[in-house]
């Protein structure tokens, strides 16, 4: 995915020819860009190269660096450092190039069309009903949006698909718990809350009596063939559970294309486990050990219908059925992606779940192969959140409920604004915006990959690097732009000449590295590229605001290209912050 709208990019495949002109092919992935103390914008590494032409690497640099004819191009010089060859930018063509691609759509910056004509499936967040928002919950949620932003910014057309767990046998233990000790009160009072302490319960009084199990089982048994006073049940749980739902995506600024749950797809699951059967693709045994499966738990004494993946080199079979006709959880996502590939015909399907469903997701990815859906599925893998006593668990209770992660974000925003001159309304507004931002970047600025402990204080940080420290940094520039009473600033496009100083040229490079932080975010669905790129944005900004002065600026033509610079950062912070799902304010 490469976009040569952009002045990187157009380097990149300038250097790449310039190179071939000299008998060595480089791809521009191999192109590096030059941060830190090197005195260079762009460097190569040529041990590839060199070890295919039997030379030394840093030989074949001073070669090249010797033998490149830069004159025209949009490199002043060309260095060799370490079997690296280093390049610098024409300053003049550099400045030029970066404020052209700006000011063809400053909102626009940094979006493409590389995805036109593309579409992806994202299932993202997924909660369990009949379950509190933990901050567990938060990870899916949040980077599956973010990664609906940043998709749809390169030109996909991208269907975020909110997969409710509103089946399976866990409601049947809910189902039992509720029968046995559930108040209707407490339902109505507090549905959830009062949901998931029966859930608890069951798992306790379960250790103790096995009896429970075998009814739970027969629950379920009931809710899928249609019971009557099970479907009455369950349908409540899911209306009081999506309505709370629905209440924490408000507050997070959470969207979806399509929310379903598992039970939507119910009529579709004997159409599964059948043509796996009549295709050989399944078969039905007794499994060699107790296991569970996408969450479910199977017993050894069960007659069962799986599909086997040693062939593929996976040990553990994909069980479809039980041996009381029940179906699974992998039953039912099959199905959902036959009906997703139906609907929206995805070219891939993206499930952003946590790492430790890294074994289904193979072996559900295996099956989809042998049942000949051909619809890659990527399991968007993250690292989950634990208490620093250990994994949460719902069945132990042991969580931190997100709407309280919210409720102290935002208070801890208002004691920020508190003294501030604005309205009430105005300080209601900047707290929720504030802390939202800084609960989504907290999570959005880490590596999805890493297990993230959670920490109070880590998590609602209002200063360093922090949602809260972008959105000052964007502040700043509205005030700037606001004292300087100059009308559309982004229409006076300044002469290259103009700058100077080495903040300047500094500022103007994070501007132009923020296009090739989005298509890496994409390429690797990791958000924290482009939450890395601003903050590194907003902190040359500041060194910029330090050394250069705007408003007070030695001659009119530098006031005005320096507020330039002013609008293109703060333009490129409010849609890197945009990309991430946390918003802005020209106040705070």
């Amino acid at each position: 995915m490469t976009d040569s709208s952009y002045f990187l990019s157009r380097c990149r495949e300038e250097l790449v020819s310039l190179l071939a002109a000299q008998g060595v092919n480089v791809n521009p992935g191999e192109v590096r860009d030059v941060e830190g103390d090197i005195d260079a914008d762009l460097a190569v590494p040529l041990f590839r190269a060199a070890k295919e032409r039997s030379e030394s690497p840093q030989a074949l640099a001073e070669r090249l660096a010797g033998s490149l004819r830069l004159e025209g191009t949009r490199f002043a010089s060309a260095t060799a450092l370490k079997g690296y060859l280093n390049l610098s930018f024409d300053k003049a063509r550099f400045a030029q190039e970066v404020i052209a691609d700006f000011s063809r759509g400053p909102d626009r910056y940094g979006r493409s069309d590389a995805g036109a004509g593309h579409t992806i499936l994202i299932d993202y967040s997924s909660p369990n009903i009949a379950k509190p928002f933990s901050v567990g919950h938060l990870r899916s949620t949040i980077l599956g949006q973010a990664l609906h932003n940043i998709l749809s910014f390169l030109g996909y057309r991208v269907i975020g698909d909110n997969h409710l767990g509103d089946w399976g046998t866990q409601f049947g233990k809910l189902l039992c718990a509720f029968t046995r000790w559930g108040s209707e009160d407490e339902l109505e009072r507090n549905p959830t809350t009062h949901l998931l302490s029966l859930y608890v319960r069951f798992h306790e009084e379960a250790k103790t009596s096995a009896d429970l199990e075998l009814e739970a089982r027969d629950w379920f048994r009931r809710l899928e063939t249609g019971d009557e006073k099970a479907r009455s049940l369950w349908q409540r749980f899911v209306k009081f559970s999506t309505a709370e739902f629905g209440r924490i995506y408000d507050l997070l600024g959470v969207r979806f294309d399509s929310i379903r749950g598992e039970s939507a797809y119910e009529n579709r699951l004997s159409g599964v486990i059948s043509r796996a059967l009549e295709r050989g693709v399944a078969r039905r045994e007794k499994p060699a050990a107790a296991m569970v499966t996408g969450g479910d738990e199977v017993g050894s004494d069960e007659t069962v219908v799986i599909i086997p993946l040693d062939d593929v080199g996976i040990e553990t079979p994909l069980i479809l059925q039980k041996s009381d006709g029940t179906s699974l959880y992998a039953t039912r996502e099959i199905a959902t992606a036959e009906y997703r590939i139906e609907r929206w015909r995805p070219e891939k399907m993206l499930y952003v779940v946590g790492k430790e469903q890294e074994l289904y997701f193979r072996q559900f990815s295996a099956a989809l192969a042998k049942l000949g859906i051909p619809v890659p599925c990527v399991h968007v893998t993250f690292g989950l959140v634990r208490l620093p006593e250990g994994r949460m668990s719902t069945r132990e209770g042991r969580v931190v409920f997100l709407e309280d992660v919210i409720s102290e974000a935002i208070r801890r925003a208002e004691a920020v604004v508190q003294g501030r001159d604005l309205s009430p309304e105005e300080k209601a507004r900047i707290s929720r915006i504030v802390g939202i931002g800084a609960i989504r970047y907290a999570d959005l600025s880490q590596s999805r990959i890493k297990e993230v402990v959670f920490d109070w204080n880590r998590m609602l940080a209002l200063d360093g690097d922090s949602a809260p420290y972008l959105q000052y940094a964007y502040t700043r520039t509205r005030s700037i732009l606001r004292k300087s009473e100059v009308q559309s600033p982004e229409s006076k496009i300044p002469s290259p000449s103009s700058f100077a100083l080495p903040e300047e040229f500094a500022l103007l490079k994070s501007i132009a590295r923020f296009p090739d932080a989005i298509v890496a975010a994409a390429e690797t669905y990791e958000p924290h590229r482009i939450a890395g790129r601003i903050y590194r944005l907003a902190r040359d900004f500041s060194a910029f605001y330090d050394k250069a002065p705007v408003l007070k600026a030695e001659t009119p033509a530098l006031r005005d290209a320096r507020l330039y610079l002013v609008e293109m950062t703060g333009r490129v912070l409010a849609t890197g912050l945009a990309l991430l799902g946390i918003e802005v304010t020209d106040r705070m």
